[in-house]
């Protein structure tokens, strides 16, 4: 039985570091895509659209840090 990520690929996640990441495993990390945990074995936070719009609102831009050139 092969285990089934606990991340969506589409969204965005907040690491306790205040690391930003979508779910890929080339993003994310396997530990955090499989468990929900960094590292550490602290919880990843799913960005939700009123993050979104709150950190525009502060003129900051969640993006993935993986995907971005």
């Amino acid at each position: 039985m092969t285990a089934a990520p606990v991340l969506r690929e589409g969204a965005l996640y907040l690491g306790d570091n205040g690391r930003c990441f979508c779910g890929r495993l080339h993003c994310a990390g396997m530990t955090a895509q499989f468990t929900g945990r960094d590292l550490s074995g602290q919880p990843v936070h799913r960005v939700t659209e009123a993050d979104q719009r709150e950190a525009r609102r502060m003129g900051v831009t969640l993006a993935c840090e993986g995907c971005r050139p």
